[in-house]
């Protein structure tokens, strides 16, 4: 039987969907020797060559992983996804905003993409931008990208806003009561995603959360003010990166005590440092 380009036999599709599993459970090594049996055609197809990318970025090897995107983007030149990986790879691993961006301004100037995909797009291009110190041009992506998430979301969201605001007050709740005590007067705000303002002055459209005011120690010296501080959640944003219900609890969690920890003065290398980065 022939099968066309990018269609997998149904052998090679379940070798390839037991490694990705392995993958995503940890298990690199067995996600590799999976990949061997895998035939000739099975090892060029666009799933097998983003899950070698992704294999090769977890071993620290970028330029691996840029071999495969271009071997993904040869067997399927329509496709943005090569593209937008590839970028990313510029931008985290080479520091290269440049190449990023020639990259992101060559996708968004060829043929339309979806929304969700310019979307993606965009925000990597903003991130580039930022990367460069174009903050003008990060704001006019950025704001696109705003708009494009709002016409992309689901039609609910996963957890009714009642259920999202318990979830993040029994994050609270590990805190010790003396912490607790002190957060009384900062309230946390719950919206879909940043407020335009917000985005203006430079904030991440997909940022998860964000503290906004004045830290405790900075408090300490200069008076806590009538606006001490604010934690924003942003559900929306929240939601599109969890896997699950239970990841969503976890990512809000995480988030909640990221926000708090900086109320609390704490940089992002010490965030880093307790793992809530």
């Amino acid at each position: 039987m022939d099968i066309e380009p990018h269609e997998l036999s149904s052998d090679d599709r379940q070798l390839l969907d037991t490694a990705w599993d392995l993958f995503d459970e940890g298990d690199l090594q067995g996600a590799r020797t999976t990949l061997t049996s895998l035939s000739d055609q099975g090892q060029e197809q666009p799933d097998t060559l983003e899950l070698i990318g992704e294999l090769a970025l977890a071993d620290d090897d970028p330029g691996a992983a840029l071999n495969a995107y271009l071997r993904w983007n040869e067997v399927a030149p329509d496709d943005p996804e090569p593209w937008i990986a590839s970028a990313e790879v510029y931008l985290e691993y080479f520091d290269d905003a440049h190449e990023a961006t020639r990259l992101m301004r060559g996708l968004l100037a060829g043929p339309e993409l979806d929304s969700v995909d310019e979307a993606d797009a965009r925000h990597l291009l903003g991130l580039a931008c930022e990367a460069r110190n174009d903050r003008r041009g990060m704001v006019r992506e950025w704001l696109a990208v705003l708009r494009l998430d709002a016409l992309n979301d689901s039609a609910e969201p996963i957890l009714t806003r009642t259920n999202f605001e318990a979830v993040a007050a029994a994050a609270l709740e590990e805190l010790p009561d003396e912490v607790v005590e002190r957060l009384r007067n900062v309230p946390i705000l719950v919206e879909d995603r940043p407020p335009e303002a917000l985005v203006l002055e430079g904030l991440d459209p997909r940022t998860l959360g964000v503290f906004h005011g004045i830290a405790m120690p900075d408090q300490l010296s200069l008076g806590p003010g009538p606006d001490a501080g604010l934690i924003h959640l942003f559900q929306r944003n929240l939601e599109r990166e969890s896997f699950d219900d239970d990841d969503l609890a976890e990512q809000i969690r995480i988030t909640v005590l990221h926000e708090t920890a900086h109320y609390f003065g704490a940089s992002e290398e010490d965030l880093k440092r307790f793992g809530l980065n």
